[in-house]
């Protein structure tokens, strides 16, 4: 269960305020120490805060259960019994913290999506704890599955600004989901705000500006987000989709080479491109992008549940089998069993 970044509503008095949205339930520390108290090594920890989030209130634990429709915070997270990745992240951090764990924040670089919402692109992320043991060189990356994972190799750290301005850029794009142009506007500026080096609250305020009509202002925060970020492709198709728009084509050409440049060795990018080539029935431009996601990184199952639907498309059955055994093979085991069923009816329908 991997972060795709998004939200709940925050009041307009905490995006304004200069409240910390991080800032800890107070009954966590003594949740924290209790689950804690018979664990002596960093890892059994860790181990015993992440399973305790998971595991139902009648064993003890929080139930809380992934849901991407909201940014809470982790005040809202712990009222709630809800979160998606950054949520829970933020949660656990604080947790970790309170029994005299260091925690910091990260991106896991193998773990992204981008799509497209209407006439915008969007780039989501994964957001870690990452959780040093003591030992030289080991640490432990807890995501939002109910595990702790070692290996931190793919892991870049985040500076806690960094968080916070994500968390409010989620929220923008959240409100202005729910119509709410102007809170949507505010928390792309506190976004930029907390850390103007962060494209991603520039991109989403040209988003918000341009679904305001204001389309030269949507441009000039576009190019602010690609100064501030030239590996970030998303401001690329935006900017792209705003001057199609407006007739200037050569322009806006331009934007989708750099954006297609910038993102070339990016396997979610190229699955994106395959998932769009796929809608606008361009089956052999979809095989093409499917197949070197895959080549980038082999072990994602998602990839191979595209290749399927692209080989389906294209008449190859057999190929599309082989898509969906290798789907199966990376997929989690709760997936597993409806692979299973996918595949025992295309190989029933299979001449």
């Amino acid at each position: 269960m991997h972060l795709r970044v998004l939200p709940f509503l925050l009041s307009s008095l905490l995006l304004i305020s200069g409240e910390d949205p991080f800032e800890a339930p107070r009954e966590l520390q003594a949740f924290a120490r209790q689950q804690t108290l018979n664990q002596p090594s960093v890892t059994g920890k860790v181990g015993a805060l992440l399973r305790a989030f998971f595991a139902p209130p009648e064993e003890g634990g929080l139930g809380i259960t992934y849901d991407n429709s909201f940014t809470r915070t982790p005040i809202e997270a712990w009222r709630d019994r809800k979160a998606n990745c950054l949520s829970l992240t933020a949660l656990c951090v604080a947790a970790c913290r309170s029994v005299g764990l260091e925690a910091r924040y990260g991106e896991s670089l193998r773990i992204s999506r981008w799509r497209r919402v209407g006439t915008t692109i969007r780039y989501e992320r994964h957001i870690v704890a990452v959780v040093p043991t003591g030992a030289i060189g080991q640490e432990i990356v807890a995501d939002f599955l109910p595990e702790v994972r070692r290996n931190a190799t793919l892991v870049a750290p985040l500076e806690p600004r960094r968080v916070v301005a994500l968390f409010y850029s989620n929220r923008a794009v959240e409100l202005l989901e729910e119509t709410k142009q102007e809170e949507a506007r505010e928390a792309a500026f506190r976004s930029i705000q907390v850390d103007p080096k962060l494209g991603v609250g520039w991109n989403i305020l040209g988003v918000v500006q341009r679904a305001q009509g204001q389309d030269a202002e949507a441009e000039k925060s576009f190019l602010k987000a690609m100064e501030a970020d030239p590996r970030d492709g998303a401001p690329c198709g935006n900017l792209e989709n705003l001057l199609r728009a407006q007739g200037r084509d050569a322009e806006a050409q331009v934007y989708r080479d750099r954006g297609l440049e910038v993102r070339k060795k990016d396997p979610f990018f190229n699955a994106f491109l395959a998932e769009e080539a796929l809608a606008d029935r361009h089956f052999e431009e979809a095989e093409k992008r499917i197949k070197q996601a895959i080549r980038l990184l082999s072990q994602e199952p998602d990839f191979h549940l595209i290749h399927a639907r692209v080989c389906l498309a294209l008449g190859k059955s057999k190929q599309a089998i082989k898509a969906l055994e290798q789907a199966r093979k990376w997929a989690m085991p709760e997936m597993q069993a409806r692979l299973d069923a996918k595949l025992a009816l295309l190989k029933g329908d299979k001449p």
